[in-house]
C-alpha cells in the first residue's frame, strides 16, 4: 500500500520510549523535529526549503550504500540518524536520534512497502541507494558488475531487460551476465526450463542475494538469504573473498550449474547440483555443494548477528522456504552463481559466447 506523504508540523519534541522507538507528545511532532533541523529552526516544510538544505551523507551511510554494512534493530550512530532524516523527508513518522528501534523499523517497513521493495525492515545497499545519499539520489541499487552493458537480452525468444529486477537488489550487470549464460545453455540444450536461479555472492550475506525467476513470465518467484562457504570468508565478516572448485576447500564456487535430484540428508531435504563449467564448478557434486536448509540463514539469525552463518560451500537457505524453493528449482533447472573472479570472468565459455 503506497505510503501517504505527510507535511511537517511544529510541535513538542517526541518522548523516548524503550528500544529506541518514539512516541510524539503531539501529532506531527516527529516530522517537525526533522523540518526544524533541516531549516535551521524556521519550521519550514520538509518538502520545501528544508529539503534543499539536507545534510550530506556521513561515511557510515556510504558503507551501507556500498553493501559493506546494514542497518537493523539495534543499530546506532550517524548512519541511523541519516536514515531517520531521509525517512522523515519521505513522509514517515519517526524520531531522529540515531537509535534503530521498533519505531524506526516500522517506518522502514512502511517506506519499503510504499516503493515496492522487500519489506523486511532491514536497510542494505538497495534500500539505502534508493533512499539516496553517497551513491546519488537517483541510484536505485548497487553499481552494475564491471564490463556489462544494460542492453536488453533475447533469451530463448524472450526479450528481457537486465534491469527489470533492480528494485529487489538484483544488479543489472549481474543479471545481464546470467541472461547471457542462460541463453547459451538453452541453445545447447542444457535445460528446457525457463525457471532459473541467480546468486550474487559479491553481496554480503546480510542481504537477500538468491533469486528464483520465471523468465517466460518475467516474474520473481523467490528472493532469499543464502550462505557462502567458510573457506571463502575466513575472517567471517559476511563477505566472500574468493571462490574455488577444489575439494576440501570449504569455498563456494562460481558459474553456471544445473539442479539435479533431491535426497534426504543431515540437513533434511536437499538438492544436488551439477557444475557445467570445467575448472570452475564441475566438482560441485563430488564436493556435495547442494541446496539445503540451515538455521544460520533464517532472518532471526541474521537480525541477531548482522550476517548469515557459513556453510562448506553450499548455498543454504532458511528452513522456512527451503522446501518450497527446492520444489520449484529441482530437476534440471539452471543456477547462475556470480562472484567477480577474474579468471572465471575471462575464461567462462558461457560469458564469452563459447570462446572461453
Amino acid at each position: 500500500m503506497p505510503t501517504q506523504l505527510r507535511r511537517a508540523a511544529r510541535g513538542p519534541a517526541p518522548t523516548r520510549v524503550a528500544g529506541g522507538s518514539h512516541r510524539p507528545s503531539a501529532r506531527g511532532s516527529n516530522s517537525a523535529r526533522a523540518g526544524d533541523a533541516a531549516s535551521g529552526g524556521t519550521g519550514l516544510d520538509v518538502f520545501g526549503a528544508a529539503a534543499a538544505t539536507q545534510a550530506s551523507a556521513p561515511p557510515e551511510w556510504d558503507a551501507v550504500v556500498a553493501g559493506r554494512s546494514t542497518l537493523r534493530i539495534g543499530s546506532r550512530g550517524a548512519a541511523v540518524e541519516y536514515l531517520q532524516q531521509r525517512l522523515l523527508e519521505s513522509g514517515q513518522d519517526v524520531g531522529v536520534d540515531g537509535d534503530f528501534g521498533p519505531g524506526t523499523r516500522r517506518a522502514v517497513v512502511a517506506w519499503q512497502r510504499g516503493v515496492g521493495i522487500d519489506d523486511d525492515g532491514v536497510v542494505g545497499a538497495s534500500s539505502a541507494a534508493r533512499l539516496g545519499g553517497a551513491a546519488g539520489p537517483s541510484s536505485a541499487v548497487a553499481p552494475a558488475a564491471p564490463g556489462d552493458t544494460r542492453g536488453r537480452r533475447d533469451v530463448a525468444g524472450r526479450d528481457i531487460a537486465p534491469g527489470m529486477f533492480e528494485h529487489t537488489g538484483l544488479r543489472a550487470g549481474v543479471f545481464a551476465k546470467a541472461l547471457d549464460a542462460f541463453s547459451m545453455a538453452f541453445a545447447e540444450g542444457a535445460s528446457e526450463s525457463m525457471v532459473v536461479t541467480v546468486i550474487d555472492y559479491e553481496l554480503p550475506s546480510s542481504e537477500k542475494r538468491f533469486w528464483v525467476i520465471d523468465l517466460e513470465r518475467q516474474r520473481l518467484l523467490f528472493h532469499e538469504y543464502t550462505s557462502h562457504g567458510s573457506g571463502s570468508d575466513r575472517n567471517h565478516d559476511g563477505r566472500m573473498d574468493a571462490a574455488s572448485n577444489v575439494n576440501g576447500s570449504g569455498m563456494s564456487n562460481v558459474g553456471l550449474l544445473r539442479t539435479a535430484e533431491t535426497y534426504s540428508g543431515k540437513h533434511g531435504r536437499s538438492l544436488r547440483l551439477d557444475g557445467l563449467e570445467r575448472g570452475f564448478n564441475d566438482n560441485a557434486r563430488e564436493r556435495a555443494v547442494v541446496v539445503h536448509a540451515a538455521d544460520y540463514v533464517d532472518d532471526r539469525f541474521i537480525a541477531r548477528h548482522g550476517k548469515a552463518g557459513r556453510s562448506l560451500g553450499c548455498p543454504a537457505l532458511d528452513p522456512d522456504v527451503n522446501g518450497r524453493v527446492i520444489d520449484t528449482i529441482q530437476g534440471g533447472k539452471l543456477v547462475f552463481a556470480y562472484y567477480p573472479d577474474e579468471r572465471w570472468l575471462q575464461r567462462s565459455r558461457y560469458l564469452s559466447g563459447g570462446r572461453g
